[in-house]
């Protein structure tokens, strides 16, 4: 239990530090790094690890943590504080179980996150045991028991008293002045309320961290399903007329795609197809995979060379919509310039052309783990995502449009991009103008970059960010 006592301490602490009245940048992948540490260390001592492969989850979620250190992406920076959680998750999941099964799962994220709280009055008991059989420890005992022992118990309790004592008297306050001057830095203005409230989040998370360790090692119970299949293989009619009759539509619709791709269509026309079709696209594509999912299903044990053919079916013409959306996504683009989420559309339609690849290794019956697959796709495009630098992707291509066009929405790109483009934006002022409304074009982006250059905050190694530091240390009066 001590070894839980002391981490829990640690990053409790730790995350006061880095992110009390901070902006978050280099002190996510400083936080993160040490809490997964500590999470596989516990677990591997007390012998909870079962499946050690999982442990390549790790890889992705320090890279994640490490794009807010590198980059500057809005959209991102807020998608990955989901996704950052729920790898964790996952990860915890995997080392403890394997082969949960999918509704299982949501159980456990439930478990995980929720189970430490009613299990908070368990571990502070046992928590205040250990320590009170560590402090009547013989003088025989082992003497990294005791180091530890002591800097657990002096450090929090002298900090506590010399903070409360330097604020009610000025001249006690005066003489550890220098002393704290350093860790005021660090911590903020040093007043009364502002201690207060770091020393109550501290506790917080201590009693959360040490609830959430000592949940997992104790409460995590080794579980294996065996559940029967509800699907009744006998009863394939409705699995076969329904492929038949939907493969009588797409076919109906991918031909009026493939029409549509020859035909002269208006640009007004292509908002339309890029936005509520591809959504409409997207409920379709899903549906398709949940059909084919069922349908082999039911005939996973007569291996059916009706519902394999037309399962395939159903996968060539999912891909021959994916290709008429990127096709009308690419026109409506070249129109209207390059955004985040016309970028995003791209990055979805590649994937799931992607999980096409597994879903007909699974039709034509060849072993493969669906679920697993899927989930090692969607995760490598998705962190490779965060390392495209997409704000310099928007941003490169508008700015090329404008060379071509003589025309940029800055608006947009103000409101919508950071740092991470501006050394693209700059490529307006390097050059000649030769009308006016070219250089009403370059003094506007002159005032942005001076503007984002101006809105960068003072950093220390917390927050520190490469993106905005590189703009900090930029001439502004190009």
């Amino acid at each position: 239990m001590i070894n839980i006592i002391i981490g829990a301490l640690f990053l409790s602490i730790w995350a006061t530090i880095l992110f009390f009245g901070k902006n978050i940048g280099l002190s996510v992948l400083l936080f993160i790094v040490p809490f997964i540490y500590i999470l596989l260390n516990i677990l591997e001592q007390k012998k909870k690890v079962k499946y050690r492969k999982a442990k390549i989850l790790v890889l992705p979620i320090v890279l994640l943590a490490s794009t807010y250190f590198i980059f500057n992406n809005s959209f991102l920076n807020k998608l990955n504080l989901l996704v950052i959680p729920i790898l964790i998750l996952i990860l915890i999941m995997e080392l403890l179980e394997k082969d949960l099964k999918l509704y299982s799962r949501f159980e456990r994220v439930i478990e995980i996150i929720f189970n430490p709280i009613s299990y908070i009055d368990v571990t502070m008991k046992k928590s205040r045991e250990d320590i009170i059989s560590k402090l009547n420890v013989k003088e025989k005992s082992n003497k990294n028991s005791n180091l530890t022992k002591a800097i657990l118990i002096t450090i929090p309790v002298v900090f506590i008293v010399v903070v409360l004592l330097s604020t009610a008297d000025d001249v006690f306050g005066e003489l550890f002045i220098n002393i704290f001057n350093k860790i005021i830095a660090f911590l903020g203005n040093f007043n009364l309320g502002g201690i207060i409230g770091r020393l109550i989040v501290i506790v917080c998370l201590f009693i959360y961290f040490a609830a959430f360790f000592d949940n997992l090692v104790v409460r995590y119970d080794d579980t294996t399903e065996k559940s029967e299949s509800t699907l009744n293989p006998n009863d394939n009619t409705t699995v076969k007329l329904l492929l038949g009759v939907l493969n009588i539509v797409y076919a109906i619709f991918c031909f009026i795609q493939i029409k549509a791709l020859f035909m002269k269509v208006n640009i007004e026309d292509y908002s339309y197809y890029a936005r509520k079709g591809f959504f409409q696209l997207m409920a379709v594509s899903f549906i398709n995979f949940i059909i084919i999912l069922i349908a082999k299903s039911y005939e996973k044990s007569k291996k059916s060379k009706y519902v394999n053919t037309m399962s395939i079916i159903m996968i060539i013409s999912t891909f021959i919509i994916l290709l008429s959306a990127a096709y009308r996504m690419r026109m409506y683009e070249s129109a209207y310039g390059y955004t985040l989420l016309r970028l995003l559309v791209y990055v979805a339609l590649v994937t799931e052309s992607i999980l096409l690849i597994p879903t007909i290794i699974y039709v034509i019956d060849k072993p493969i783990n669906l679920v697993k697959s899927y989930f090692t796709i969607i995760l490598v495009v998705y962190v490779c995502l965060n390392f495209v630098n997409l704000e310099n992707i928007i941003m490169r291509n508008n700015v090329d449009r404008y060379f071509v066009i003589s025309s940029i929405d800055l608006p947009y790109l103000k409101k919508n991009t950071g740092t991470d483009g501006i050394k693209q934006i700059i490529r307006i002022l390097e050059t000649e103008t030769v009308n006016q409304e070219q250089e009403e074009i370059q003094k506007q982006v002159r005032e942005y970059v001076k503007e984002v250059h101006d809105e960068i905050s003072p950093m220390d190694f917390r927050d520190f960010n490469i993106s905005k530091y590189k703009v900090e240390k930029m001439d502004v009066q190009i």
